[in-house]
């Protein structure tokens, strides 16, 4: 594509290797690596243990149910491990470290 001096209406179109467009709009810019992906603060079964803590109705709440066709956010099990998430998170915020014993000790 041939470089323009000006972009009309808006329409900025940047070389394919990222940069700006010949205006001088920066419309994309090209990352030196893709990002990794993150882990998670504690082992999914301590995560569980403590989402089972936090439900205090009958049965197993992170029990799969074959009947329950809602997605997994709307479930109770996808509710109180993004709630378990959330507290790990706030402790580890603190300074607080939840140890694969299921002890709380201070971050070094």
């Amino acid at each position: 594509m041939p470089p323009r001096a000006y972009c009309p209406g808006g329409d900025h179109r940047p070389p394919s290797s990222g940069g700006s467009c010949a205006c001088g709009m920066v419309t994309r810019v090209m990352s030196r690596a893709p990002g990794t992906e993150p882990r998670p603060l504690v082992p999914p079964d301590v995560r569980d243990a403590l989402a089972r803590c936090l439900y205090d109705g009958p049965g197993d709440p992170l029990a799969p149910d074959a009947t329950d066709h809602r997605p997994d956010d709307l479930r109770m099990s996808g509710l109180l491990r993004r709630r378990a998430d959330r507290i790990i998170a706030a402790m580890a915020a603190a300074g607080l470290v939840v140890t694969a014993d299921g002890g709380l000790s201070r971050a070094a």
